[in-house]
């Protein structure tokens, strides 16, 4: 019995603005394309790393706006908010940790490896210095000749359930902090929670 799948080709660029074309599957697709996958799980991290921060930001201002006897409720939220963006954060390093070790397959490959190197410093250093202007004129060159990157936006229940799962470890981490707290109190030495 002849099996369909051994004829499957693999995806293909086109030169121009060349058009991407997938296999039969998104496994197969990511498959094929690791580069691009881990790019995907990379963007999706930053984008929830994003809206933790704007939660905890959101969070800061009533903390800073409410009368001492409810601040101490919103604190804990807020405690929760940092740990919960530090969290995502983390899962964010953790796909760019990756990228050495991903080999492209294609030259969206190399793109995406390149989205991930750019965009990891775009915050932290200034985008006009020395690399950045070259390796975005690199990355448009190469987005010019192999098309543009098949990315999918993230469902916002994905999202959401990511952002559910950063807060609960955040909320673990928090209970557990606030314990060891309770016990160093009594010894008169100062816990501090703070995000690493």
């Amino acid at each position: 019995m002849a099996d369909s799948d051994n004829s499957t080709t693999l995806p293909s660029v086109t030169h121009g603005r060349g058009q991407w074309q997938k296999a039969h599957g998104e496994d197969r697709f990511e498959d094929a394309n690791p580069a691009l996958a881990l790019l995907q799980g990379w963007l999706r991290a930053q984008h929830v790393s994003n809206l933790l921060c704007r939660l905890q930001q959101r969070l800061e201002r009533r903390v800073l706006d409410a009368a001492a006897s409810e601040a101490m409720d919103i604190k804990l939220g807020y405690s929760i908010a940092c740990q919960a963006e530090v969290e995502a954060t983390t899962a964010a390093l953790k796909f760019q940790d990756k990228l050495p070790h991903i080999q492209a397959r294609s030259l969206l490959g190399i793109v995406a490896k390149l989205e991930i190197i750019a965009g990891a410093d775009r915050d932290i250093d200034d985008p006009t210095d020395f690399p950045w202007p070259h390796i975005a004129s690199v990355l448009a060159d190469l987005k010019e000749i192999a098309g543009n990157l098949p990315l999918q936006r993230p469902e916002r229940t994905v999202v959401q359930a990511d952002c559910r799962r950063y807060q609960a470890m955040a909320a673990d981490l928090i209970g557990v902090e606030k314990q060891a707290a309770i016990l160093h109190l009594g010894r008169g030495s100062p816990l501090c929670v703070n995000a690493e």
